[in-house]
C-alpha cells in the first residue's frame, strides 16, 4: 500500500511526490519547519494529506520546544501553527487540522511539553486514521454508482498520494476495480506539475492490482 505520510521513530516520513514517478524517495522531517517546507514544495500535496502532515508538524513543534513554562510553550506552538498555515492558503484540510490541534492545546493549558506532545500525537494519529476510514467509506458508497464495464475519467490526483493512503475520487475507482467493474480508466492532465501523468497513473502501475 502507498503510505504518503507516516509517523516513524519520532519523525514524520513523507514520500517525496516531486520525485515521482522516476524515483521513490522518502523525506524525513524532524521539525515543524521541515514539515512546512515539505508542504510548500509539494513534497506532500493533496488537502487531506497536507492536513495530516500539518497535524504531525505540531507534534514536532511541541517536541522541539525549549520552553520552560506553559505560556512559552503555547507561544512556540502558535508560531508553528501560523507558519504551517502560511504554506498552502487554499488547502481547507490544513486549517481544519490545525484548528483541531489547537483545541488539544487549549484543553491542556498547563501541561508540560512532553505530556502535551503525547496528546498532540494521539490527535494527529486520530486525524490520519479518520481520513483513511472516510476514504474507504467513500469508496464503498461510490462504487454503487459505477456500472459494470465502466470507462472512467479522472481529473487531477485524488488517490492515495493526496490522502492518508487510499483516495477520495480515485478511492471509488479502486473500489470499482476491486469488484471487477472497470474496463478502463482515463487519466487526464493537470498543470503545472503534471499530477495526472506523474501521480495518478503511477499509483495503479506500482501496485497492480489495487488492493483494498
Amino acid at each position: 500500500m502507498i503510505n504518503p505520510v507516516r509517523w516513524e521513530n519520532g519523525r514524520l516520513v513523507l514520500l517525496d511526490q516531486t520525485r515521482l514517478p522516476a524515483e521513490e524517495v522518502e523525506r524525513s522531517c524532524a521539525s515543524w519547519a521541515e514539515v512546512a517546507d515539505a508542504i510548500r514544495r509539494l513534497v506532500v500535496r493533496g488537502a487531506p494529506a497536507i492536513g495530516v502532515a500539518a497535524a504531525y508538524g505540531l507534534v514536532l513543534a511541541a517536541r522541539e520546544s525549549a520552553a520552560r513554562d506553559a505560556s512559552a510553550l503555547r507561544s512556540d506552538l502558535e508560531d508553528a501553527i501560523k507558519g504551517l498555515a502560511a504554506t498552502r492558503p487554499t488547502a481547507v484540510n490544513l486549517f481544519w487540522a490545525l484548528d483541531r490541534m489547537r483545541g488539544v492545546i487549549d484543553a491542556g493549558p498547563d501541561l508540560p511539553a512532553p505530556a502535551l506532545a503525547e496528546r498532540l500525537l494521539a490527535e494527529a494519529r486520530a486525524i490520519q486514521a479518520e481520513d483513511l476510514a472516510a476514504n474507504h467509506a467513500m469508496g464503498a458508497h461510490g462504487v454503487a454508482l459505477v456500472p459494470e464495464g465502466a470507462r472512467v475519467l479522472t481529473h487531477c490526483n485524488a488517490g492515495a498520494l493526496a490522502t492518508a493512503g487510499y483516495g477520495t475520487a480515485v478511492g471509488v475507482i479502486r473500489a470499482a476495480h476491486a469488484r471487477g467493474r472497470l474496463a478502463m480508466v482515463w487519466v487526464d492532465e493537470t498543470r503545472p506539475v503534471m499530477q495526472g501523468s506523474r501521480l495518478t497513473a503511477w499509483e495503479p502501475a506500482i501496485n497492480p492490482p489495487w488492493r483494498r
